[in-house]
Order: C-alpha cells, then sequence, then structure tokens
C-alpha cells in the first residue's frame, strides 16, 4: 500500500466529534498543535490534559502524538484506553479510522476488521479504510466478505494497476494475481513485484511469488526492466530460502 502520511487521510475529516466532554479552549490548543505537525508539543500537552482532567479527547490527541513519533503500541494502547472511557459506542470516528490505520501497520488483522465494520456501518469508510479492510479479510481466509467490500468500495477507485498491487498486497490467490497483471504492460508487472520484493515478504509468500515472477524471464523487456526482474528474484528467493536461485539471480542482476 502506498504510504501516504496518515493524518492526510484522517485526523480533520471528522475533528468536529473528536471530543464529547471537553473545554473548548483545550480542545482547540491541541487540535491547533496538531495542525501544526508540533508533535512533541501535542504529546505533552495531551499527556498533562489527560492528567488533569481525564478528557477522553486528550488521549485521542495522546495517541495521534504518539504514532507520529513512532510509537505505534502506546499509540493503540492510549486508544485503548479511551475507548474504555468512551464506551464501545462513545468513541469517534476520528479514533476509529486512527486505530484502524494503526492496526493495519501492526498487522493485526483481526482490530482491522473491528474497527473497519464499524466504520463501515456509519457511512464513514473510506477508500484507504477498505484498502486495509479488504486486506485484513483475506488475510483472515474471509474472501467472500472481502469480495463485497472490493465490490462496494474499490472496484470503481482503482485503475489496473493499483488493483493489482492490492492483491499481490492481500495475498490473493495465485490465479487472480496472474490474471490482474495480466492487464499490465510486461515492465510495469516487473515494476510491481520488484515493490513487493523490496517489502521483504514472509517465506511462504516468497515462495509462491518466484514462480509468478520468472515468467517475465521470457518476457521482452529492456535491459534496466530484466535488470529489476533480476534483483527482485534474488531478494524473493532469499525470503524463500532458495539459495541457489537467490545466488543465480544475484549474479544475473549485477551483469
Amino acid at each position: 500500500m502506498k504510504k501516504t502520511r496518515l493524518w492526510k487521510l484522517l485526523l480533520f475529516s471528522f475533528f468536529l466529534v473528536l471530543l464529547f466532554s471537553s473545554c473548548a479552549k483545550d480542545a482547540s490548543s491541541l487540535q491547533e498543535l496538531a495542525q501544526l505537525g508540533e508533535w512533541e508539543a501535542l504529546y505533552d500537552s495531551a499527556k498533562e490534559d489527560f492528567r488533569e482532567t481525564y478528557r477522553s479527547g486528550s488521549l485521542y490527541y495522546l495517541a495521534l502524538a504518539q504514532a507520529e513519533l513512532g510509537d505505534n503500541e502506546s499509540a493503540l494502547q492510549s486508544l485503548d484506553l479511551y475507548q474504555e472511557i468512551t464506551g464501545e459506542e462513545g468513541a469517534s470516528m476520528a479514533a476509529r479510522n486512527l486505530m484502524l490505520i494503526l492496526a493495519d501497520r501492526e498487522g493485526n488483522a483481526e482490530l482491522v476488521v473491528e474497527q473497519a465494520a464499524f466504520l463501515d456501518e456509519a457511512g464513514a469508510l473510506g477508500t484507504q479504510g477498505a484498502r486495509a479492510y479488504y486486506q485484513a479479510l483475506m488475510a483472515l481466509g474471509r474472501s467472500q466478505e472481502a469480495a463485497m467490500v472490493f465490490a462496494t468500495y474499490l472496484r470503481q477507485q482503482l485503475d489496473d494497476r493499483e488493483y493489482a498491487l492490492l492483491l499481490l498486497e492481500a495475498e490473493a490467490p495465485l490465479g487472480q494475481i496472474r490474471d490482474a497483471l495480466g492487464e499490465l504492460e510486461d515492465g510495469e508487472a516487473v515494476s510491481l513485484l520488484a515493490a513487493i520484493a523490496s517489502r521483504l515478504p514472509s517465506k511462504a509468500w516468497a515462495q509462491t511469488l518466484v514462480p509468478l515472477a520468472q515468467e517475465y524471464e521470457q518476457a521482452d523487456l529492456s535491459p534496466q526492466e530484466r535488470q529489476v526482474l533480476y534483483a527482485s528474484l534474488a531478494t524473493l528467493c532469499t525470503q524463500a530460502d532458495f539459495r541457489v536461485l537467490a545466488n543465480k539471480y544475484q549474479t544475473l542482476s549485477m551483469e
């Protein structure tokens, strides 16, 4: 999935409904720090505000700051406490969006599905959330539900390249991926395989992708595209623990 700063996706879409009991001045101050990207200051202010007032809204901003500072685990813990205070029905759409995206970052498919299902029912599931929802459902083996999410949210939003990448990221059935890549130019398909290889997939997924990538050895590629293919195969074979093949493709990629 294309890495976009998550705050561009969700932060201000729902800010009017974030806080349930707060002083307008304090809430505005925390919101302003978030808008300015002052994450260290937001962290300190939100932590102090919660310690003094126990307002649920300050926990949301604390989680926001923690996530931007790279502490996803603590951010999820803050959101868990936030949800305990607000109750299951009281959590804001912004908090659920943030929890969904953090769960996606951490590979917690169950939590992604839990939050996405709520946002879906509330009519607040955006395209990026739908992508995470689809991939989480696929990871959990719930392919029929994933197909419904795709048909509802993604079919009209994705071009051929984005669709093929989505399938690769979701570890969809190989036949679906092969068909999707077949709609692309060979060089573009190779670039997508390279993108997935660069993310160091699991051993099992790498083993699945190696024979697919090898099919492009017979394609009419430019020298640069072929070098990318061999480098990708070297990486995939390393991940798959195909040591002989990994050495072969590493050598080819350097010729």
